[in-house]
Protein backbone atom coordinates (compact mmCIF):
# COMPACT_ATOMS: atom_id res chain seq x y z
CA UNK A 1 0.00 0.00 0.00
CA UNK A 2 3.05 2.10 0.92
CA UNK A 3 4.79 1.73 -2.60
CA UNK A 4 1.60 2.21 -4.24
CA UNK A 5 1.11 5.45 -2.68
CA UNK A 6 4.57 6.93 -3.07
CA UNK A 7 4.68 5.59 -6.71
CA UNK A 8 1.42 7.69 -6.91
CA UNK A 9 2.74 10.76 -5.69
CA UNK A 10 6.02 9.95 -7.84
CA UNK A 11 3.53 10.16 -10.75
CA UNK A 12 2.43 13.49 -9.90
CA UNK A 13 5.66 15.32 -9.32
CA UNK A 14 6.54 14.25 -12.43
CA UNK A 15 3.13 15.71 -14.29
CA UNK A 16 3.29 18.67 -12.32
CA UNK A 17 7.04 19.08 -13.55
CA UNK A 18 6.36 18.66 -17.32
CA UNK A 19 3.30 20.58 -16.35
CA UNK A 20 5.02 23.34 -15.64
CA UNK A 21 7.77 23.47 -18.20
CA UNK A 22 5.12 23.11 -20.80
CA UNK A 23 3.21 25.53 -19.82
CA UNK A 24 6.83 28.08 -20.18
CA UNK A 25 7.32 26.59 -23.37
CA UNK A 26 3.83 27.89 -24.81
CA UNK A 27 4.28 31.08 -23.10
CA UNK A 28 7.25 31.45 -24.91
CA UNK A 29 6.40 30.46 -28.02
CA UNK A 30 3.69 32.93 -27.93
CA UNK A 31 5.65 36.18 -26.58
CA UNK A 32 8.65 34.86 -29.33
CA UNK A 33 5.66 35.07 -32.24
CA UNK A 34 4.18 39.00 -30.73
CA UNK A 35 7.93 39.87 -30.84
CA UNK A 36 8.61 38.80 -34.67
CA UNK A 37 5.08 40.07 -35.83
CA UNK A 38 5.60 43.15 -33.97
CA UNK A 39 8.95 44.02 -35.54
CA UNK A 40 7.53 42.82 -38.83
CA UNK A 41 4.26 44.93 -39.16
CA UNK A 42 6.21 48.48 -37.11
CA UNK A 43 9.00 47.55 -40.53
CA UNK A 44 11.98 48.83 -37.79
CA UNK A 45 14.57 45.80 -37.32
CA UNK A 46 12.06 42.57 -38.21
CA UNK A 47 13.41 40.08 -36.52
CA UNK A 48 13.19 36.26 -37.54
CA UNK A 49 10.84 33.83 -35.64
CA UNK A 50 13.59 31.62 -34.84
CA UNK A 51 15.62 34.39 -33.05
CA UNK A 52 12.70 35.73 -31.34
CA UNK A 53 11.53 32.60 -30.10
CA UNK A 54 14.95 31.81 -28.42
CA UNK A 55 14.81 35.53 -26.84
CA UNK A 56 11.42 34.65 -25.41
CA UNK A 57 12.74 30.96 -24.51
CA UNK A 58 16.09 32.60 -22.87
CA UNK A 59 13.87 35.20 -20.60
CA UNK A 60 11.29 33.05 -19.92
CA UNK A 61 12.41 29.89 -19.18
CA UNK A 62 13.78 30.25 -15.96
CA UNK A 63 11.06 30.82 -14.29
CA UNK A 64 9.96 27.27 -14.98
CA UNK A 65 11.80 25.97 -11.67
CA UNK A 66 10.96 29.28 -9.60
CA UNK A 67 7.36 28.02 -10.55
CA UNK A 68 7.87 24.84 -8.58
CA UNK A 69 9.78 26.17 -5.63
CA UNK A 70 6.38 29.02 -5.91
CA UNK A 71 4.32 25.98 -5.89
CA UNK A 72 6.00 24.13 -2.73
CA UNK A 73 5.94 27.59 -0.95
CA UNK A 74 2.08 28.39 -1.67
CA UNK A 75 1.09 24.73 -0.89
CA UNK A 76 3.42 24.40 2.31
CA UNK A 77 3.18 28.30 3.71
CA UNK A 78 -0.51 28.80 2.47
CA UNK A 79 -1.77 32.47 2.60
CA UNK A 80 -4.93 32.01 5.11
CA UNK A 81 -7.21 34.11 7.20
CA UNK A 82 -4.86 33.59 10.18
CA UNK A 83 -1.30 33.36 9.35
CA UNK A 84 -1.63 36.05 6.01
CA UNK A 85 -0.02 38.68 8.30
CA UNK A 86 2.92 37.20 9.24
CA UNK A 87 3.66 34.89 5.61
CA UNK A 88 2.95 38.18 3.68
CA UNK A 89 6.39 39.37 4.42
CA UNK A 90 7.99 35.78 3.58
CA UNK A 91 6.41 35.25 0.42
CA UNK A 92 7.49 39.24 -0.59
CA UNK A 93 10.99 38.57 0.39
CA UNK A 94 11.12 35.26 -1.66
CA UNK A 95 9.89 36.62 -4.27
CA UNK A 96 12.69 39.28 -5.01
CA UNK A 97 15.13 36.20 -3.99
CA UNK A 98 13.59 34.30 -6.83
CA UNK A 99 13.60 36.95 -9.25
CA UNK A 100 17.17 37.79 -8.55
CA UNK A 101 17.60 33.61 -9.37
CA UNK A 102 15.52 33.49 -12.35
CA UNK A 103 17.88 36.91 -13.92
CA UNK A 104 20.44 34.82 -12.75
CA UNK A 105 19.97 32.75 -15.04
CA UNK A 106 18.83 34.80 -17.53
CA UNK A 107 22.03 36.50 -17.79
CA UNK A 108 23.99 33.33 -17.72
CA UNK A 109 21.91 31.73 -20.74
CA UNK A 110 22.24 35.20 -22.71
CA UNK A 111 26.46 34.68 -22.08
CA UNK A 112 26.30 30.90 -23.09
CA UNK A 113 24.53 31.47 -26.32
CA UNK A 114 27.60 33.97 -26.96
CA UNK A 115 30.27 31.79 -25.63
CA UNK A 116 31.14 34.10 -23.36
CA UNK A 117 31.57 34.11 -19.23
CA UNK A 118 32.50 37.88 -17.38
CA UNK A 119 32.89 36.55 -14.53
CA UNK A 120 31.11 35.90 -11.29
CA UNK A 121 30.94 39.43 -9.93
CA UNK A 122 29.96 40.63 -13.43
CA UNK A 123 27.05 38.16 -12.99
CA UNK A 124 25.84 38.62 -9.78
CA UNK A 125 25.73 42.61 -10.66
CA UNK A 126 23.43 42.40 -13.55
CA UNK A 127 20.84 39.50 -12.21
CA UNK A 128 20.70 42.24 -9.38
CA UNK A 129 19.69 44.90 -11.73
CA UNK A 130 17.21 43.18 -13.93
CA UNK A 131 15.72 41.79 -10.69
CA UNK A 132 15.22 45.61 -9.50
CA UNK A 133 14.07 46.70 -12.78
CA UNK A 134 11.53 44.09 -13.49
CA UNK A 135 10.40 43.50 -9.78
CA UNK A 136 7.44 44.48 -10.63
CA UNK A 137 7.33 41.72 -12.89
CA UNK A 138 8.73 39.20 -10.81
CA UNK A 139 6.22 39.93 -7.92
CA UNK A 140 3.23 39.52 -10.64
CA UNK A 141 4.32 36.35 -11.79
CA UNK A 142 5.16 35.72 -7.88
CA UNK A 143 1.52 35.98 -6.49
CA UNK A 144 -0.32 34.98 -9.66
CA UNK A 145 1.25 31.52 -9.14
CA UNK A 146 0.84 31.49 -5.67
CA UNK A 147 -3.29 32.22 -5.98
CA UNK A 148 -3.16 29.75 -8.70
CA UNK A 149 -1.76 27.01 -6.40
CA UNK A 150 -3.99 27.88 -3.48
CA UNK A 151 -6.75 27.60 -5.45
CA UNK A 152 -6.16 25.00 -6.57
CA UNK A 153 -5.56 23.33 -3.59
CA UNK A 154 -8.71 24.79 -1.59
CA UNK A 155 -10.51 23.44 -4.20
CA UNK A 156 -9.18 19.91 -3.94
CA UNK A 157 -9.38 19.63 0.00
CA UNK A 158 -13.19 20.83 0.06
CA UNK A 159 -13.83 18.34 -3.00
CA UNK A 160 -12.59 15.91 -0.61
CA UNK A 161 -14.37 17.05 2.80
CA UNK A 162 -17.09 16.89 0.72
CA UNK A 163 -16.44 13.27 -0.68
CA UNK A 164 -15.81 12.44 2.74
CA UNK A 165 -18.72 13.63 3.94
CA UNK A 166 -20.76 11.93 1.03
CA UNK A 167 -19.16 8.67 2.18
CA UNK A 168 -20.00 9.31 5.82
CA UNK A 169 -23.66 10.13 4.81
CA UNK A 170 -23.92 7.26 2.76
CA UNK A 171 -22.64 4.69 5.57
CA UNK A 172 -25.04 6.28 7.69
CA UNK A 173 -27.83 5.92 5.47
CA UNK A 174 -27.00 2.24 5.26
CA UNK A 175 -26.50 1.95 8.80
CA UNK A 176 -30.38 2.95 9.26
CA UNK A 177 -31.43 1.07 6.64
CA UNK A 178 -30.03 -2.27 8.15
CA UNK A 179 -31.11 -1.35 11.40
CA UNK A 180 -34.31 -0.91 9.87
CA UNK A 181 -34.33 -4.44 8.04
CA UNK A 182 -33.52 -5.76 10.91
CA UNK A 183 -36.46 -4.25 12.75
CA UNK A 184 -38.70 -5.73 10.53
CA UNK A 185 -37.33 -9.19 10.46
CA UNK A 186 -38.59 -10.25 14.18
CA UNK A 187 -41.80 -7.69 13.40
CA UNK A 188 -42.63 -10.11 10.31
CA UNK A 189 -41.92 -13.47 12.51
CA UNK A 190 -43.61 -12.63 15.27
CA UNK A 191 -46.82 -11.78 13.63
CA UNK A 192 -46.32 -15.10 12.03
CA UNK A 193 -45.67 -17.06 15.05
CA UNK A 194 -48.96 -15.03 16.07
CA UNK A 195 -50.51 -16.71 13.05
CA UNK A 196 -49.25 -20.27 14.12
CA UNK A 197 -51.16 -19.95 17.98
CA UNK A 198 -53.91 -19.29 16.79
CA UNK A 199 -54.44 -22.36 14.86
CA UNK A 200 -52.65 -24.45 17.53
CA UNK A 201 -55.70 -22.37 19.54
CA UNK A 202 -58.21 -23.06 17.28
CA UNK A 203 -57.46 -26.74 17.70
CA UNK A 204 -56.28 -26.73 13.55
CA UNK A 205 -52.96 -28.50 14.91
CA UNK A 206 -52.34 -30.16 11.45
CA UNK A 207 -52.58 -26.54 10.04
CA UNK A 208 -50.26 -25.46 12.25
CA UNK A 209 -47.70 -27.62 11.43
CA UNK A 210 -47.25 -27.27 7.90
CA UNK A 211 -47.66 -23.82 8.74
CA UNK A 212 -44.57 -24.72 10.98
CA UNK A 213 -42.94 -26.41 8.13
CA UNK A 214 -43.35 -23.80 5.66
CA UNK A 215 -41.91 -21.16 8.24
CA UNK A 216 -38.90 -22.98 8.16
CA UNK A 217 -38.35 -22.14 4.75
CA UNK A 218 -39.51 -18.73 4.27
CA UNK A 219 -37.40 -17.70 7.43
CA UNK A 220 -34.35 -18.39 5.55
CA UNK A 221 -36.15 -16.01 2.74
CA UNK A 222 -35.97 -13.24 4.88
CA UNK A 223 -32.60 -13.81 6.52
CA UNK A 224 -31.16 -13.43 3.18
CA UNK A 225 -33.44 -10.77 2.05
CA UNK A 226 -32.80 -8.48 5.03
CA UNK A 227 -29.10 -8.76 4.62
CA UNK A 228 -29.33 -6.95 1.59
CA UNK A 229 -30.06 -2.87 1.05
CA UNK A 230 -31.89 -4.09 -2.35
CA UNK A 231 -33.17 -7.43 -3.72
CA UNK A 232 -34.86 -8.39 -6.99
CA UNK A 233 -39.12 -7.89 -6.83
CA UNK A 234 -39.10 -11.42 -8.03
CA UNK A 235 -37.83 -12.91 -5.34
CA UNK A 236 -39.72 -10.38 -3.19
CA UNK A 237 -43.00 -11.42 -4.73
CA UNK A 238 -41.82 -15.11 -3.84
CA UNK A 239 -41.65 -14.35 -0.48
CA UNK A 240 -45.26 -12.59 -0.28
CA UNK A 241 -46.53 -15.78 -1.82
CA UNK A 242 -45.39 -17.69 0.68
CA UNK A 243 -46.57 -15.37 3.48
CA UNK A 244 -50.11 -15.38 1.41
CA UNK A 245 -50.16 -19.13 1.65
CA UNK A 246 -49.89 -19.41 5.66
CA UNK A 247 -52.20 -16.81 5.71
CA UNK A 248 -54.33 -19.09 3.42
CA UNK A 249 -53.78 -21.89 5.69
CA UNK A 250 -55.47 -19.80 8.48
CA UNK A 251 -58.38 -18.38 6.69
CA UNK A 252 -59.55 -21.05 4.79
CA UNK A 253 -61.55 -20.55 2.03
CA UNK A 254 -61.96 -16.96 3.18
CA UNK A 255 -58.76 -15.66 1.54
CA UNK A 256 -58.02 -15.32 -2.03
CA UNK A 257 -54.96 -13.65 -3.49
CA UNK A 258 -53.40 -12.84 -6.44
CA UNK A 259 -49.85 -11.86 -7.23
CA UNK A 260 -48.98 -10.23 -10.29
CA UNK A 261 -46.13 -8.35 -12.23
CA UNK A 262 -45.42 -7.31 -15.68
CA UNK A 263 -41.89 -8.88 -16.92
CA UNK A 264 -39.88 -5.78 -16.98
CA UNK A 265 -41.70 -4.83 -13.27
CA UNK A 266 -39.92 -8.60 -12.31
CA UNK A 267 -36.48 -7.10 -13.68
CA UNK A 268 -36.76 -4.47 -10.89
CA UNK A 269 -34.99 -4.43 -7.54
CA UNK A 270 -36.81 -2.97 -4.37
CA UNK A 271 -35.63 -2.65 -0.79
CA UNK A 272 -36.23 -6.09 0.82
CA UNK A 273 -39.83 -7.13 2.46
CA UNK A 274 -40.99 -3.86 0.97
CA UNK A 275 -44.77 -5.07 0.42
CA UNK A 276 -45.05 -7.53 3.36
CA UNK A 277 -46.22 -4.65 5.60
CA UNK A 278 -48.39 -3.82 3.47
CA UNK A 279 -50.10 -7.21 2.61
CA UNK A 280 -50.09 -8.35 6.66
CA UNK A 281 -52.04 -5.23 6.63
CA UNK A 282 -54.30 -5.97 3.82
CA UNK A 283 -55.16 -9.42 5.93
CA UNK A 284 -55.43 -7.49 8.90
CA UNK A 285 -57.44 -4.69 8.62
CA UNK A 286 -58.97 -6.44 5.42
CA UNK A 287 -59.64 -9.64 5.68
CA UNK A 288 -59.96 -9.99 9.04
CA UNK A 289 -62.08 -7.50 9.45
CA UNK A 290 -65.30 -8.95 7.98
CA UNK A 291 -66.80 -12.54 8.50
CA UNK A 292 -67.32 -12.74 4.40
CA UNK A 293 -65.13 -14.08 2.33
CA UNK A 294 -62.66 -11.47 1.20
CA UNK A 295 -59.17 -10.79 -1.64
CA UNK A 296 -55.93 -9.48 -1.47
CA UNK A 297 -54.18 -8.44 -4.63
CA UNK A 298 -50.69 -7.46 -5.24
CA UNK A 299 -49.23 -5.85 -8.83
CA UNK A 300 -46.32 -4.27 -10.20
CA UNK A 301 -46.08 -2.49 -13.06
CA UNK A 302 -43.83 -0.15 -14.95
CA UNK A 303 -44.44 3.18 -16.19
CA UNK A 304 -42.12 4.85 -17.82
CA UNK A 305 -38.96 5.01 -15.61
CA UNK A 306 -41.30 4.50 -12.49
CA UNK A 307 -42.20 1.41 -10.72
CA UNK A 308 -45.42 1.24 -9.55
CA UNK A 309 -46.39 -1.53 -6.66
CA UNK A 310 -50.10 -1.62 -5.38
CA UNK A 311 -51.47 -3.58 -2.63
CA UNK A 312 -55.33 -3.70 -2.64
CA UNK A 313 -58.07 -5.53 -0.43
CA UNK A 314 -61.67 -5.49 -0.46
CA UNK A 315 -62.07 -4.96 3.48
CA UNK A 316 -64.04 -2.27 4.58
CA UNK A 317 -61.63 0.56 4.08
CA UNK A 318 -59.89 3.22 6.04
CA UNK A 319 -62.91 4.71 6.98
CA UNK A 320 -64.34 1.92 9.04
CA UNK A 321 -62.25 1.71 12.70
CA UNK A 322 -59.74 -1.44 12.99
CA UNK A 323 -60.84 -4.15 14.57
CA UNK A 324 -57.30 -5.14 16.07
CA UNK A 325 -55.42 -1.68 16.09
CA UNK A 326 -51.67 -2.45 14.97
CA UNK A 327 -48.34 -0.41 16.47
CA UNK A 328 -47.84 0.81 13.10
CA UNK A 329 -44.75 -0.43 12.85
CA UNK A 330 -44.46 -2.24 9.53
CA UNK A 331 -45.66 1.19 7.57
CA UNK A 332 -43.71 3.42 9.46
CA UNK A 333 -40.53 1.29 8.66
CA UNK A 334 -41.63 1.33 4.95
CA UNK A 335 -41.70 5.19 4.61
CA UNK A 336 -38.81 5.56 6.48
CA UNK A 337 -36.83 3.36 4.27
CA UNK A 338 -38.54 4.55 1.09
CA UNK A 339 -37.16 7.84 2.06
CA UNK A 340 -33.68 6.92 2.78
CA UNK A 341 -33.46 5.28 -0.19
CA UNK A 342 -34.96 7.28 -3.00
CA UNK A 343 -35.83 10.91 -0.87
CA UNK A 344 -38.58 12.74 -2.56
CA UNK A 345 -38.20 10.33 -5.65
CA UNK A 346 -40.69 7.90 -3.42
CA UNK A 347 -44.13 8.20 -3.21
CA UNK A 348 -46.52 5.64 -0.70
CA UNK A 349 -50.37 6.54 -1.23
CA UNK A 350 -53.24 5.46 1.03
CA UNK A 351 -56.48 5.52 -0.48
CA UNK A 352 -60.11 4.04 0.25
CA UNK A 353 -60.57 2.10 -3.28
CA UNK A 354 -64.15 0.72 -4.66
CA UNK A 355 -65.11 -1.65 -1.45
CA UNK A 356 -61.48 -1.73 0.29
CA UNK A 357 -57.80 -0.19 0.70
CA UNK A 358 -55.70 0.61 -2.26
CA UNK A 359 -52.01 1.03 -0.98
CA UNK A 360 -49.32 2.35 -3.53
CA UNK A 361 -45.71 2.66 -3.91
CA UNK A 362 -43.62 4.30 -6.76
CA UNK A 363 -39.76 4.92 -7.11
CA UNK A 364 -37.41 4.56 -9.73
CA UNK A 365 -36.64 1.70 -11.65
CA UNK A 366 -33.51 0.53 -10.86
CA UNK A 367 -31.31 -2.36 -12.92
CA UNK A 368 -31.70 -3.45 -16.07
CA UNK A 369 -34.81 -2.02 -16.97
CA UNK A 370 -33.62 1.49 -15.57
CA UNK A 371 -30.60 0.90 -18.03
CA UNK A 372 -32.89 0.62 -20.81
CA UNK A 373 -34.90 3.29 -19.78
CA UNK A 374 -32.51 5.48 -20.21
CA UNK A 375 -30.49 4.17 -23.26
CA UNK A 376 -34.25 4.78 -25.14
Amino acid sequence: MGGGAGGARTRVKAWLVAGVVLAWCVVSLVVGAQMALASAVTGNNPVPLGSAVQSALLQLMPWAPVTLVVIVAAVRYPLTRAEWPRRLPVHLAAALLLAFAANLLVVLGFWLTQGSFRGWLVLLRQGAVWALLRAHVALLIYFSILALTQGLVYYRRTRDRELQLARIEGQLARARLEALNAQIRPHFLFNTLHTIGQLWRSGRSHDAEAVLDHLGSLFHRVQDSTAQLEVPLSEELDLIREYLAIEEMRFRDRLRTSVEASPAALECTVPPLLLQPLVENAVRHGISAVSSAGQVEVTATVEGDRLRLAVRDDGPGMSSPPASPGTGTGLRNTRERLEQLYGPRALLRMATAAGGTLVEIEIPVSGRVAAAVAND
